[in-house]
């Protein structure tokens, strides 16, 4: 069972449970909330032409129908959520080609915004990713897809939130949103195994100071997911 997120008071939007640069927002009950719903969606917490209601996100955070409204609204504005009538508003549903291309951008993007960071990321970060990457390895041995999706997207958004662009960050964060649904249900009707990651490489490269290698590893990671589309 997916574990479901209710405390939006803690939620942030960066890989390491920190506040993101992004650019200043009052702290209303809608923002947090857009938030929270913005890192299940790239957790891969929602599937893909799943209708999501705003009394049940209501009822299911506490709060009022208004900001349940503004921010299911706020993801449909960024493309995370499409309104599928006049009343329901639901997750999309990507086509394999766009998905393909989801995962094209990602790698460009993410190549590009681990260089950024990649000086910017000393020993403690290591050890972060380290320990991440060993919850990662125990969700595959587990088979334990929820806790994989969560992992992955935390071990990957830690590195790109070093880079601190105002430009590349938000562009992934919205690919991400795309990718999460889709690729959770991709695996889980083809019946795709968890396969091994590159996160090992990741963390080998910038313990070695391998800039080049780091960002090879980074982008194989990526590939991986277009594999499952071949």
């Amino acid at each position: 069972m997916v574990e479901k997120h209710h405390d939006i008071e803690k939620t942030a939007i960066d890989g390491d449970g920190n506040e993101s640069d992004a650019p200043y927002l009052p702290d209303t009950a809608s923002t947090r909330l857009h938030r929270a719903l913005k890192l299940r969606l790239c957790e891969g917490d929602f599937a893909p032409g799943e209708v999501i209601s705003i009394r049940s996100i209501a009822a299911e955070y506490g709060t009022s129908a208004m900001p349940a409204r503004e921010a299911l609204r706020w993801l449909v504005t960024e493309g995370a959520l499409v309104f599928s009538d006049s009343r329901k508003i639901m997750v999309p549903k990507l086509s394999r080609e766009r998905f393909h291309e989801v995962l094209f951008a990602r790698k460009s993007l993410e190549t590009q915004v681990s260089r950024q960071a990649f000086e910017q990321l000393g020993s403690d970060d290591i050890e972060v990713l380290e320990a991440l990457d060993e919850q990662i390895n125990r969700a595959i041995e587990q088979a334990d897809l929820p806790s994989y999706m969560r992992g992955n997207y935390r071990f990957h958004f830690h590195i790109y939130q070093r880079s601190r662009s105002v430009v590349l960050l938000p562009l992934i964060e919205t690919l991400w949103l795309q990718y999460g649904p889709s690729m959770r249900q991709i695996c889980m009707r083809w019946g795709a195994s968890i396969s091994d990651d590159y996160h090992r490489e990741i963390t080998q490269a910038l313990r070695r100071g391998d800039k080049e290698a780091f960002c090879h590893a980074i982008a194989a990671d990526i590939e991986q997911g277009m594999m499952l589309l071949d």
